[in-house]
Parts: structure tokens; C-alpha cells; sequence
């Protein structure tokens, strides 16, 4: 039951960032259109999200489980290109 609070309370904080789901995609508001954000809580939702998709692996094909991880694992990787273009931590190791 915790882990479904936690994802109640991470789209409640992401649609009251003005961000919107739709068609199985995140949209950010027209607002942020082309802005870069990038945050510790942007950090924290990533880690939240990369713990869910670890729980996740495995899961039955075809089942509501494999749509959700479908989802999470675009979102996590629009999230990294973002925010780590080249791929790795600034400063980080290759």
C-alpha cells in the first residue's frame, strides 16, 4: 500500500507543477516549454521513479504492471537526457 501513497503523492506534486498526462506522455506546462528544470525534487522523483521500475521488472506481459513500467521507464528516460546529456554526471566518472 505504501509504494501506491507514494505514486498518489508524486502525481499530485507533479499536475500541481502545472504538468499534465495524456495519451501515455507527460506534458510540461506551456510555461516551461523549452525551460530546462532541474532540481533536487526533479532528483528525488527520478530516484522514486527508478525504485518503482526495479519492482516492476519482471512483471507479467500484458498486465497493468508492464503498462506502468512502460510509462515510468519513458519518463525516466526523458528525465536523464535531459538531465545528463552526455550521459553521465558532470564531473562524474565515464
Amino acid at each position: 500500500m505504501s509504494i501506491d501513497r507514494q505514486r498518489i503523492e508524486a502525481v499530485r506534486v507533479v499536475e500541481a507543477l502545472g504538468y499534465s498526462y495524456s495519451s501515455g506522455k507527460w506534458t510540461s506546462p506551456a510555461k516551461l516549454q523549452g525551460v530546462t528544470l532541474l532540481s533536487a525534487e526533479g532528483d528525488a522523483l527520478h530516484a522514486l521513479l527508478v525504485r518503482r521500475a526495479d519492482e516492476l521488472v519482471g512483471c507479467t506481459e500484458g498486465s497493468d504492471e508492464e503498462r506502468e513500467l512502460e510509462a515510468i521507464t519513458n519518463a525516466i528516460e526523458a528525465y536523464e537526457a535531459v538531465r545528463w546529456p552526455e550521459g553521465k554526471i558532470p564531473g562524474g566518472k565515464d
